[in-house]
């Protein structure tokens, strides 16, 4: 959508995306600029949603820096299925990873942001569980 500024309700990730919805019910809405879209799977979308904290390979795509302080928006990428009409928007801060779901990317002016479909990486293993 052309000549509206878009809003979510980012918060820092949570474990399931239920969780990441309702935390953020009472947050503010920042602005965000859509960087790239990443379009998984319709099972590994649901297996996101249901473990979102797991540090998946996808997240070095993130930008480095996802948050522009004179603007006060998110700089993020967008989560999805190839015929998904929801989303989650991803973004890195401060080394904190923010989430806000979209219920609606048909809203997204989306036509010149690059799309890649990716797999759902396992997610990485910590330092002390390899050690074990």
């Amino acid at each position: 959508m052309r000549g509206f500024e878009l809003r979510a309700k980012f918060y820092p990730l949570v474990p399931t995306l239920a969780q990441l919805a309702e935390e953020a019910k009472e947050g503010v809405d920042y602005p965000f600029e859509v960087r790239q879209v990443l379009q998984l799977q319709n099972k590994e979308y649901q297996q996101l949603c249901k473990a979102l904290d797991k540090g998946y390979g996808f997240e070095r795509m993130l930008p480095e820096e996802g948050y522009d302080p004179v603007y006060g928006s998110f700089i993020c990428v967008l989560v999805t299925t190839a015929a998904g009409k929801q989303g989650i928007l991803m973004a890195r801060s401060y080394n904190t990873l923010f989430g806000a779901f979209l219920p609606d990317c048909t809203l997204l002016d989306l036509e010149n942001v690059p799309c890649q479909c990716i797999p759902l990486d396992m997610p990485k293993q910590s330092v002390r569980e390899a050690v074990r």
